[in-house]
């Protein structure tokens, strides 16, 4: 017998298993996007309220009326707000739940603003209208970030990929993106002039890396709406540049 005969038969067994790796990692890909795409089928309990359908991993209580209901006045406060806007939240009690749909455990929610425009909340307590932080950590801010606070700011998300396409984070600065968010999720809850001066002495509570808090970006936009009277639309269709913002905002020129 050849060396290249005695090869042959070994060269099939490789490709056989080549094969049979492939058609695994296939399926594996197929189970996981029709895990994203559909995901109610990963969630037992389901609700239906106005405009909101709700999924969770656990037994959904009745409080979550009273949440929604503030979630919603909270998303009145926005001129692109369309009262039959439909929006899919997902409880992710399990936080292995919320790594498969947004690729992140440790945000209080996420939006897949890319092929569902579905929110997914990390684990809450429902019933007191909170969520609860990471490996047990404090919350920021907690006073003006219930749950429903959550489920706003990530609906604006929705709002926001329907009006301005899909593409939005390809589009336009992160900072807009995001201020404009917590804009809306706050309902007016904000102090302007308070932050500013923050904002002047480089608090950390204004830089997102050390606070994990958008009060910064939120001061940017609640200059450009309650101080210069601009709309959303006005001001996603000419984004103005972030550092000329900040140094107006920290000079002592009265806005």
């Amino acid at each position: 017998m050849t060396r290249k005969q005695r090869l042959f038969p070994r060269r099939r067994v490789v490709i056989k298993y080549v094969k049979l790796l492939a058609i695994s990692i296939a399926l594996v890909v197929l189970a996981y996007l029709g895990m994203v795409a559909f995901p109610p089928l990963m969630f037992s309990n389901h609700i239906t309220y106005q405009n909101y359908k709700v999924w969770s991993d656990r037994t959904i209580p009745p409080q979550i009326n009273q949440v929604l209901d503030d979630a919603t006045r909270r998303l009145h406060t926005s001129d692109l707000y369309e009262p039959n806007q439909k929006i899919n939240i997902f409880f992710c009690n399990d936080s292995w739940r919320l790594w498969i749909h947004a690729f992140d455990d440790q945000s209080a929610a996420n939006t897949d603003t890319w092929l569902t425009r579905n929110v997914y909340v990390r684990e809450s307590d429902i019933a007191t209208n909170r969520f609860y932080a990471p490996d047990s950590k404090p919350i920021p801010d907690l006073i003006h970030r219930p749950l429903s606070y959550v489920i706003a700011h990530e609906g604006t998300h929705v709002i926001e990929f329907l009006q301005f396409d899909r593409p939005l984070k390809l589009k336009y600065p992160h900072w807009l993106i995001e201020c404009y968010a917590d804009y809306v999720a706050k309902a007016g809850d904000f102090n302007f002039d308070e932050n500013r001066e923050l904002l002047k002495i480089d608090s950390p509570l204004l830089d997102l890396q050390r606070s994990g808090l958008y009060r910064r970006f939120h001061l940017e936009v609640a200059y450009l709406i309650d101080k210069k009277g601009l709309t959303a639309r006005q001001i996603f269709a000419n984004p103005p540049q972030e550092k000329d913002l900040l140094t107006l905002l920290k000079s002592d020129v009265i806005l």
